[in-house]
């Protein structure tokens, strides 16, 4: 069973990175980069909105 708790630093985690790359894509002065850092913004704001970090892979057994 998930913590709740858990969840919720995870989101907060997430948006935290969010709003980072935010920052670092309205500071680039390469156009790569800031595409690349608008991309990572994304990606971490769906996270934030569905939380939940992959701290480890189950064991597959059979």
């Amino acid at each position: 069973m998930e913590d709740s708790s858990n969840v919720t630093g995870d989101r907060a985690y997430f948006a935290q990175r969010a709003a980072e790359e935010l920052d670092l894509a309205l500071s680039a002065k390469d156009h790569d980069a800031a595409e690349a850092h608008r991309r990572l913004q994304r990606v971490y704001t769906e996270r934030a909105s569905i939380g939940g970090r992959i701290t480890e892979v189950p064991e597959e057994v059979g």
